[in-house]
């Protein structure tokens, strides 16, 4: 027998989930069955993806735009996406954004921005889907945080200190909230991963020498493809991972291990 993850019958919540590692994850939970509701903040594309997802897997997959940095209209969103597509299984907390500037010319928006989107946003919606599960006293809710191995480096050649900042803060963030709500059967997980070819990347695309310069980086000599990263997550999200919660993945082919 084929060992396979099922995720049937749940609907996963994807922030960000209609473009690069959230994209990518979001198809994977399509793919194990999943319902999947993709949260997107202003991308025109996003239902266009979400139904195209719904079409090749065969399983409902819809869009909802919404501020995550807004609690209530996530709390909102969430039971929204619950009425149409069915009970919570998981939610994911992908959506983030990066400023590069050098640290000498940062500002007080650079900062808010970024902590705001990156560690507020992700806790507004592990929140909304706790309060749900611990209503429902439902036992089985997972919640993965994709974090970033800048978490725990300074990323040599880049100028983006509130980024790596706030994606510390997230590495702490999944850990305490994993030991609040474990009594719950909440469990919270976090995937860091390395250098990815998403847009947020597209310095390396345009840049081959650029590129190459990051890829000598890596033990395995290149930059990870979307679905490297999501593999992880569907596993996290599913019942083989019931004994993991208040654990950090750094998925980033060897950078930070030597």
């Amino acid at each position: 027998m084929v060992w396979q993850i099922d995720l049937s019958g749940k609907c996963i919540v994807v922030t960000g989930g209609n473009r690069g590692i959230g994209l990518g994850i979001s198809r994977d939970c399509a793919k194990a069955g999943a319902n999947v509701a993709v949260i997107y903040r202003q991308s025109p594309s996003a239902p266009q993806v979400a139904e195209d997802i719904s079409k090749e897997f065969g399983i409902q997959c819809k869009a909802y735009q919404c501020d995550v940095t807004d609690a209530k209209a996530v709390q909102t969103t969430i039971d929204a996406a619950i009425k149409d597509l069915g009970p919570l299984g998981g939610v994911v907390c992908n959506a983030g954004m990066q400023v590069s500037r050098p640290a000498l010319e940062m500002t007080k928006d650079d900062y808010e921005r970024q902590m705001n989107g990156n560690t507020w946003g992700v806790f507004t919606v592990a929140q909304a889907a706790a309060k749900i599960w611990v209503e429902q006293k439902y036992k089985q809710g997972r919640i993965v945080f994709i974090n970033s191995m800048s978490a725990t480096i300074a990323n040599d050649g880049t100028t983006q200190c509130f980024y790596n900042a706030s994606k510390g803060a997230l590495t702490s963030l999944a850990r305490c909230l994993a030991m609040e709500w474990a009594e719950h059967g909440i469990l919270v997980n976090s995937l860091s991963p390395g250098f990815v070819d998403t847009d947020m990347n597209q310095g390396l695309r345009d840049d081959p020498e650029r590129k190459k310069y990051y890829e000598k980086k890596v033990m395995l000599g290149r930059i990870s493809d979307v679905e490297e990263q999501a593999g992880l997550a569907i596993f996290l999200l599913s019942p083989y991972a019931s004994y993991i919660t208040g654990a950090d993945y750094i998925v980033d082919g060897g950078v930070t291990a030597w």
